[in-house]
């Protein structure tokens, strides 16, 4: 029998299909959980939990035994090893059952003339190699073997008859119902099960037999809900095979037993992708002690975690979605964080429903009781009853402060804290704290937090922790570094977006959703003085990208077009910062691109040469802003003699930081040229200057309306179409207005000859 069993193909019996444009995260990758399996012992039901993971499975038996082999374990009252055992059943060929074995199962056996039981451990190997395919196959397929082997079955049916132990017997009998359902031989199945086990007990390998007994039997509902219930090794293969021939009201019709009853509701939802909670009160009146019962109820946290904490946090969709999160607005389909956040508030009604059911239940009569007190906490968070669950936590905490899942119920208790507070109030109190240092590991906890103080407007803290938490599984950018973070999420989603903005990384969160006066928070808060030791771990991140902020705050202003705070902003950083910084910005975040190769005020792209540099400096973000201002102030001045050559100055930088410009560094941390669609408001605030170049034009025209020649308003009037339509512009204004210059000023080759003669 082989340790471990592998779905290669779909395991869920339907599923909806995400629809999608460009990359978009999905599944696993977005979906949001607190209550894990793994803080409570359902690794027997792995292959169940909640995942949204579709494309196959691959499970071990962890840290145990499967039942045959503690079954040999007490045939030998535990005198010998159970991994000898485990050994000798599991990895042990035909011939190497020998006297002379160092196995300690064997030892055992040949000292004590145990002849009969090495006489079926040979009996049963040949069976492996009689069953033995050209491929593994550990979910017992049963293809029909080419070659007859009736007489190797009528040798097995001989020695069943002969062997005198029961104990052996069944075991005989067992795996000649392996190899007859091999090699297709249902009527002798039906036949051994019917003598050897069908009145006997109903241990493992009864469930085992009963589980070859279930092909080919069209009234096996009941029989397939039994073993799943009972059996561990099997409950994995009978789902997969059986959940489409399952029937629910004949498997209701034939149960004979409450507890069969209970069975078949339990088989009928560990697949179940809609709300469950009507099957789980049929299992709990029909069986209250039911292992699968408490599974169940721990899985069906899990969804509603999903439907709940998925749009709520990261806005996007629950990873397996229903088609009542989408519509049509004859555009195809589209959803709205409005939207998201309806469902999810609908689906916070349903967490009630299911904690009235939890609340209703007699703890007494359960058989993991702290399962479903954890439950009921979780519960009361999800439909922020935030007092009560307090009062629970702190109950369950005196109650059970060793079981594993204590740091969830920690998680939750800080998650109650922060939540409680009035949005404007909110900061994190000190009975908090000891729990965020103590999962500072934990990226999906601390975003969480930092989600739950953003959304009341403690947007410090929140970037603190949600940074802290980003650089928690991070890895060398170049090495695959996207592919470690285990959060992602999106700003608000309009209803007219289309392709979305996605993040791994604060920084670009804040780069994309936070206007100026909100980062400048921030900024305040870093220049503030943080003596104790909590803030200086949390903010420990925002602290070392203090600089890379303070740049991105000046960035802000830029797009804002609020230049002077721009100014004062980037020279706060000091003058090393620039020397260091201007040309190779050492940021490992981004790509070497991200530099200044020309002058804004006096290169063009595309233009070989365009204007003889006057004034030469080191182009960074504060000169360009500095000399920005003072050539704005020259061509705003009536007295300045030559206003037109400063505004055509100011006209060239801002055409720069265009999406078409050299220095677009000014506006953007990495640059993209896409199209943009007026009527989307998923965007940056300066995206239509961005893409359109208005100030550029602007600023070329009023060069235009004080310019003293023609020639050169001709070349103003080129450049004002040029930031209209770039590349591909006609010139028409050009064109309208100077036909005689149109042909020297249509190309962009070498402008720099036309420039000196404007006068």
């Amino acid at each position: 029998m082989k340790k471990y069993l592998v779905f290669t193909t779909l395991l869920l019996s339907s599923f909806s299909k995400v629809f999608s444009c460009g990359y978009s995260p999905y599944g696993e990758d977005v979906r949001y959980s607190l209550f894990l399996p793994e803080y409570f012992n359902y690794t027997d039901f792995t292959a169940f939990w909640y995942n949204a993971s579709l494309f196959g499975f691959d499970y071990e038996y962890k840290n145990q035994y499967e039942s045959n082999v503690n079954d040999w374990y007490n045939y030998v009252h535990k005198k010998v090893p159970i991994d000898d055992i485990n050994e000798c059943l599991n990895v042990y060929k035909l011939t190497d059952i020998s006297r002379n074995s160092s196995n300690k199962f064997l030892k055992y056996l040949y000292a004590n003339k145990l002849d009969n039981v090495i006489q079926y451990l040979i009996i049963a190997k040949k069976c492996e190699d009689v069953n033995n395919f050209e491929y593994d196959d550990p979910w017992e397929r049963g293809e029909t073997k080419r070659v007859d082997i009736s007489p190797f079955l009528n040798k097995l049916q001989q020695i069943i008859e002969k062997e005198k132990s029961n104990y052996l017997k069944r075991k005989y009998a067992f795996i000649t119902i392996r190899t007859a359902y091999y090699n297709g031989q249902q009527g002798l199945i039906n036949a051994l099960f019917q003598k050897h086990f069908a009145q006997g007990k109903k241990d493992y390998l009864y469930y085992w037999a009963l589980y070859f007994n279930a092909f080919k039997n069209e009234n096996a509902s009941v029989d397939i809900a039994n073993i799943m219930a009972y059996s561990p090794e099997k409950k994995y293969a009978c789902y997969y095979y059986f959940h489409d021939q399952f029937n629910l009201q004949n498997a209701l019709t034939n149960a004979k037993t409450k507890q069969e009853i209970a069975n078949v509701y339990a088989y009928a939802s560990v697949q179940r992708l809609e709300p469950n909670l009507d099957y789980l009160k049929e299992i709990y009146a029909n069986s209250t002690k039911s292992r699968i019962l408490d599974f169940l109820l721990l899985r069906e946290i899990n969804k509603m975690e999903d439907w709940i904490y998925t749009p709520y946090y990261t806005n996007y969709l629950p990873s397996l979605e229903f088609s009542t999160y989408w519509w049509n607005d004859n555009q195809g389909i589209v959803y709205s964080t409005e939207k998201l956040r309806e469902r999810s508030e609908k689906d916070r009604l349903y967490a009630r429903q299911v904690l009235d059911f939890v609340n209703a239940v007699d703890y007494s009569k359960i058989k993991d009781a702290s399962l479903w007190k954890a439950a009921q906490i979780e519960l009361l968070f999800m439909t922020r009853d935030f007092q009560t669950c307090l009062n629970k936590i702190d109950a369950f905490e005196k109650q059970y402060p060793n079981e594993k899942s204590i740091s969830l119920i920690e998680k939750i208790k800080a998650l109650c804290i922060i939540s409680s507070q009035e949005v404007g109030k909110a900061i994190i109190k000190e009975e908090a704290k000891p729990i965020i240092l103590k999962n500072l590991n934990d990226e999906r906890f601390l975003f969480s937090i930092g989600r739950e103080l953003e959304f009341r407007n403690n947007l410090p803290d929140a970037m603190a922790l949600i940074a802290y938490g980003n650089n928690v599984n991070s890895l060398d950018y170049y090495s695959s570094y996207y592919m470690n973070k285990t959060v992602e999420w999106q700003g608000n989603r309009q209803k007219t977006s289309g392709n979305l903005k996605y993040f791994y990384e604060y920084f670009d969160y804040l780069d994309f959703v936070y206007s100026a006066n909100e980062l400048q928070i921030v900024i305040n808060k870093l220049n503030s003085r943080m003596d104790d030791d909590f803030s200086k771990t949390i903010y420990s991140q925002l602290l070392k990208d203090k600089n890379h902020l303070t740049d991105l705050l000046g960035t802000k202003y830029i797009r804002e077009n609020r230049l002077v705070l721009a100014e004062r902003t980037f020279k706060s950083l000091g003058k090393k910062y620039w020397d260091d910084n201007y040309n190779s910005w050492e940021r490992d975040n981004y790509d070497d691109y991200y530099t200044f190769d020309q002058n804004p005020f006096y290169d063009l792209k595309y233009t070989e040469s365009f204007i003889p540099k006057r004034e030469k400096f080191i182009v960074t973000k504060l000169s360009v802003t500095q000399h920005l201002i003072k050539y704005l102030k020259l061509a705003n001045n009536p007295k300045t003699k030559n206003r037109d050559y400063y505004y055509f100055l100011v006209a060239n930088c801002y055409l720069s930081m265009t999406q078409y410009g050299n220095s677009w560094m000014m506006r953007r941390f990495n640059s993209t040229s896409n199209f943009y669609d007026e009527d989307d408001d998923q965007s940056y605030i300066d995206e239509i200057e961005y893409r359109n170049g208005n100030l550029a034009q602007k600023y070329y025209h009023l060069a235009y309306e004080t310019a003293k020649t023609d020639k050169f308003k001709a070349l103003c009037l080129r450049m004002e179409d040029y930031a209209k339509e770039n590349v591909m512009s006609g010139f028409k204004k050009l064109k309208t207005t100077y036909p005689d210059y149109f042909s020297d000023l249509s190309s962009c080759d070498n402008l720099e000859e036309y420039f000196k003669a404007r006068r």
